[in-house]
């Protein structure tokens, strides 16, 4: 299969083909860890946070598109969870991950706090003023110590390909890192998958389409799975076509033909709806899809926050497991994770097994993303994708 496939060969994939993806590979973790598997490694680096091999090639190498970081706890004794992180990038990087060990920029001074009112509370960073984007490099220095392994991913970007590519490349790295688990201690049963703005994108189709040949591609490791367990959503779009009907007024626009969505898929995205269609992640949303945390800001100038309801809205009419959190006033940024202050007001609905609830928390903090992580990687039960070659 190559990688530019045409647009109308999946026209006829819809969500009746998705109904048993889930059930391609199944395998349950045990109480006793897996030994590891003794082969030669590459050497890692090894820092106060943890150890982390860099630049791994998952398959024949385009640029930096087939690269990938993987960041370990040290001296682990069991095989560990893996989250696998793509950071955005409007699909025109093939280097997002960025560098592992990069030189840290020394810290600022410290500069004193203003005299504190008595009579006024401490406010809150405005919405507003959030900006940027977390990368896979901060994610690892706050969960490798909780016994997680850590993954930076890079995929091809769309001058390097075109849809469906990215998600061969993405599934080929699934499929790496599930082919070597033993070597690198690695819990084959248990990997999730997370990404921000594109990166939710690569992040949720592939959690979503998992085992479907047509998104499979050969880019390596054949027969196994690229199933995962969770994906968690920041900001990703969704129905490219819906995207300019719910943008901001004076913000970006995607129907043009040098927008992102029409770069990735090679030809202006309005010209051939059907053919789009195929890239929509909530066309592919089953009762059985893996849980997902979404999370949009709705002052977003990129991604409209409608791209995540759809999303959610998707889940929710299928009967399976999902939370989308909209924060007011935020933009195309994850920076609230820091802190439960930096999404005040926001909105959280929750829906599971056809009953969908709203209220106002928990915050989309780094400590409640990998509560979810822990709830749906930490558990015993069946999952598409067990590390087993079918």
């Amino acid at each position: 299969m190559t990688d530019s496939i045409s647009r109308r060969s999946f026209l006829g994939t819809g969500l009746v083909l998705l109904t048993g993806v889930g059930a391609a590979v199944s395998g349950c973790a045990t109480e006793e860890s897996p030994q590891r598997e003794v082969r030669s490694l590459p050497d890692p680096m090894v820092t106060e946070d943890y150890v982390v091999y860099q630049d791994l090639a998952y398959a024949a190498p385009v640029g930096e598109g087939h690269l990938l970081d993987l960041y370990m706890p040290h001296d682990a004794t069991w095989s560990v969870p893996v989250v696998i992180h793509q950071l955005g990038s409007a699909f025109r990087s093939d280097d997002s991950k960025g560098e592992a060990l990069a030189a840290e920029a020394p810290p600022a001074p410290p500069v004193p706090p203003p005299p504190a009112d008595p009579a006024l509370p401490d406010a809150p960073i405005a919405p507003a003023e959030l900006s940027g984007m977390v990368g896979p490099r901060e994610i690892a220095r706050k969960w490798v110590r909780h016994g997680y392994a850590v993954v930076g991913l890079n995929v091809r970007n769309s001058s390097q390909t075109k849809f469906p590519g990215q998600l061969h490349d993405v599934k080929a790295a699934i499929r790496f890192l599930r082919a070597n688990a033993g070597a690198y201690g690695l819990d084959s049963t248990r990997f999730a998958i997370m990404g921000s703005s594109s990166g939710a994108w690569v992040a949720t189709m592939a959690a979503l389409t998992a085992d479907i040949p047509e998104f499979e591609g050969d880019l390596g490791n054949p027969g196994w799975s690229s199933a995962v367990r969770a994906v968690i959503d920041l900001y990703g779009p969704t129905d490219f076509l819906a995207m300019d009907s719910h943008a901001l007024p004076g913000e970006a626009t995607h129907d043009a033909a040098d927008s992102p969505e029409s770069e990735l898929m090679g030809f202006p995205i309005q010209s051939d709806p059907a053919a789009v269609a195929a890239a929509n992640p909530a066309r592919y949303v089953h009762a059985d899809s893996p849980p997902a945390y979404i999370v949009h800001g709705a002052a977003d100038p990129y991604v409209p926050v409608n791209q995540s309801e759809i999303l959610f809205d998707a889940y929710m009419r299928a009967g399976g497991t999902a939370s989308l959190t909209v924060v007011p006033g935020v933009g195309h940024t994850d920076a609230y994770l820091d802190s439960p202050g930096h999404s005040q007001g926001r909105t959280v609905r929750a829906t599971a097994n056809g009953v969908t609830t709203t209220s106002d928390g928990p915050a989309p903090t780094f400590h409640s993303l990998l509560e979810f992580l822990d709830t749906n990687l930490r558990v015993d039960r069946p999952v598409g994708g067990s590390g087993t070659p079918g």
